[in-house]
């Protein structure tokens, strides 16, 4: 869902196939009756009736373990200073945005992206349940090397949207904005992937619940370019599919390269974040992350890195 490529046709959040893998935390019926319907609901859904949007977010999005991370991460860099402002680039339906708007009603946040169609849902789906939601927040349909109307104390840019950038050159100047648009005290987050099966083609399938697949396509990988092609794809309990619901057109950037590029245009510090082992499955994450400046190369991973202005 987001994107800040200068040539777009698709918008562009994701999650790969990793052994290690954020927690999602689903959010909770009011009443068994809810619950209930809403399990009926998805017994019903199918290819022609279901909401790729939707779906997305339930398979993909975390916005609470999000924010708490970037919380998290700012305090390691500003101790108890409380960050207020919030800007989410490449933010498609911006769930991170409204989920920091709901941590605190004196905050405010802003979002940019190229694709209006996201921004629109999420207006509609994810900020009609949070107090003042519009008036504290503001979009940006432009590209993310602009600038925003106030200075952020975090950018986070998730699922690694960034990787829209094919260029050295265009992710250097994606960084600049950033540094140069970020407050005194700001920090960058962003996300990032990697492990020896992070490359390989191949299909994860992971159950929604109700009869529903969600299918990571690691289509294609080029060594020589780092042309990186991928997909989601969405399985139902009639056999039918939403084939192609989002796909990407990315660079596969390594977790050193990021980091070279981060310091060169001049942020203060780089650290890295690495999630921690389900003690109950080591194949799993356990949805913490901590300070890790080595890391464990696992087949596939996740990690963060947090830079300081």
């Amino acid at each position: 869902m987001s994107t800040a490529a200068p040539k777009k046709s698709k918008s562009s959040d994701a999650k790969p196939k990793k052994h290690k893998d954020k927690q999602k935390r689903s959010s909770t019926p009011t009443s068994a009756d809810a619950k209930k319907e809403g399990k009926k609901r998805d017994r019903r859904m199918n290819a022609k009736n279901a909401d790729r949007y939707e779906l997305y977010q339930r398979a993909v999005n975390s916005p609470e373990n999000d924010v708490e991370f970037i919380e998290k991460a700012y305090r390691h860099y500003r101790g108890e200073k409380k960050p207020m402002h919030f800007r989410e680039d490449f933010c498609g339906t911006s769930s991170m945005c409204a989920e920091w708007l709901k941590s605190d009603p004196k905050r405010t946040a802003e979002g940019v992206d190229l694709d209006p169609e996201p921004i629109e849902w999420g207006k509609k789906h994810n900020f009609n349940s949070v107090p003042d939601g519009e008036a504290r927040m503001k979009w940006h349909l432009s590209d993310v090397r602009g600038g925003v109307d106030h200075r952020p104390d975090i950018t986070a840019a998730q699922n690694f949207s960034y990787w829209c950038f094919h260029q050295r050159t265009d992710l250097v100047a994606y960084f600049k904005a950033v540094l140069e648009d970020l407050s005194d005290d700001g920090v960058f987050v962003l996300d990032i992937y990697g492990g020896p099966e992070a490359t390989t083609e191949q299909e994860e399938i992971r159950s929604l619940g109700s009869g529903i697949e969600y299918v990571w396509d690691q289509r294609d990988y080029q060594p020589g370019t780092g042309k990186y092609s991928t997909a989601i794809h969405f399985r139902f309990r009639d056999g039918s599919e939403m084939l192609n619901a989002f796909e990407y057109d990315w660079r596969f950037w390594t977790l050193g390269e990021v980091r070279d590029v981060l310091m060169e245009v001049g942020f203060k510090d780089v650290t890295t974040w690495f999630e921690g082992t389900d003690p109950d499955d080591e194949d799993e994450g356990d949805g913490n992350f901590e300070l890790d400046p080595i890391g464990e190369n696992c087949e596939a991973w996740l990690g963060y890195l947090v830079a300081a202005k």
